[in-house]
Parts: C-alpha cells; sequence; structure tokens
C-alpha cells in the first residue's frame, strides 16, 4: 500500500497578516522554520529518496530540513503551486473585500465558480495539481511512502478529487500551515487515513 503523505507549507508572514501571496515567493517566518524541522521526527521512520515540492520557496524551505536527514532529492514540481491570486496578490483579505465584495464572497461561498481576474480558478488549479499527484505516484511500487509540500489551496483540490467532492465543498477542510494529510493507495483506489495532522507541532 503506497501512503501519500500530503502537506502544506510552514507560515510565512502573509499567512499571519492574511494577504493572499499565490505565486509571490514568499520565504518561511521563524514560526514556518521551527514547523518544517518538527518535520523531521514525524517521517522519522519513513523511508523519502525523494521530496516533492512545488517551485515557489516556502515549500522548499518546509521540506529541505527532512531532506537532509533523509538525504533525499527535492523535485520542483510548478503544477503543485498555489492559486494565482491575479490582481488579488498581495493584498490583504480587508483590502480585497473593500474592493471587491461580492467576489471574495463567492470565493468563500462558491470557490468552483470563481475566476479571478488575472488569475486562475480552483478549477484550472486542480487539474494540474491531480495530473501532477498521479504522474508522481505512479512511479512508485505499492510499498512506497511519498511526501510532497504544497500550498493550502492546492492541497485542498487534491483532497477533494481523492473524495470525489465538488469544488464547492473545499473550505470545509481546515488544512493549517504544515497541516499533513495521509492518502492511502492500493493499486487505482485512494482513500484518506487523516487529513490536517498538526499533532506533530505541539
Amino acid at each position: 500500500m503506497k501512503k501519500i503523505y500530503l502537506a502544506r507549507h510552514g507560515q510565512t508572514d502573509a499567512n499571519n497578516t492574511l494577504t493572499f501571496q499565490g505565486h509571490i515567493d514568499n520565504h518561511l517566518n521563524s514560526k514556518g522554520l521551527l514547523q518544517a524541522q518538527k518535520m523531521v521526527d514525524y517521517f522519522a521512520n519513513h523511508n523519502l529518496s525523494k521530496i516533492y515540492t512545488s517551485d515557489l520557496i516556502r515549500t522548499v524551505e518546509t521540506a529541505k530540513p527532512t531532506a537532509e536527514v533523509h538525504a533525499s532529492e527535492i523535485v520542483k514540481i510548478p503544477a503543485l503551486k498555489e492559486i494565482n491570486f491575479g490582481e488579488w496578490e498581495g493584498l490583504t483579505y480587508d483590502e480585497i473585500k473593500a474592493k471587491w465584495p461580492k467576489d471574495i464572497e463567492t470565493f468563500f461561498k462558491k470557490p468552483a465558480a470563481v475566476k479571478i481576474s488575472g488569475g486562475e480558478s480552483f478549477s484550472e488549479v486542480q487539474n494540474r495539481a491531480w495530473e501532477a499527484f498521479k504522474e508522481i505516484v505512479q512511479e512508485y511500487d505499492d510499498e512506497s511512502d511519498i511526501f510532497i509540500v504544497s500550498h493550502g489551496g492546492t492541497v485542498r483540490t487534491i483532497l477533494c478529487a481523492v473524495m470525489n467532492l465538488s469544488l464547492d465543498e473545499m473550505w470545509k477542510i481546515s488544512i493549517d500551515n504544515a497541516g499533513i494529510s495521509c492518502i492511502l493507495q492500493l493499486e487505482n483506489r485512494c482513500w484518506i487515513k487523516n487529513i490536517n495532522d498538526t499533532n506533530f507541532l505541539k
């Protein structure tokens, strides 16, 4: 049975200020670096020859401590990056709400219907991320551990695909910074073992 560990990156300052960072290449803050370090113990008994991340630095920095301990290659997959927020990138929730009140309401109530000006829809994110996920998993045999570090929105779209949920359900899935979800796969069947495990951070 394959075990796929799907993590959100550690905290950034933008996460702290409710800033929509999207494709902005922010580093982890001090708390995020500590969260990344705590992942080392989480994966102490796993065999990880490779760790997969997006091509944004916050996911790479999250993977780095575990990669160093396991001598793992970090493989950057652009398709795993966060949604492109277009005109919203770099703005806080309050700034977006003041300028696009109806759009931000739809973003959280009916996310499947949203395409941000200059950016992406969640359907587009899911299409690229799910294809990347399947390609990664197909490389491994049935007794493998696979570790992927991505982003909050992207992780939710992958979990929706696994559970066959509409993207309108995605915000019902809590995904915290450094939260780890585990997906099990046997042959062509996938199911969820757990979602958003943060117990190791305590």
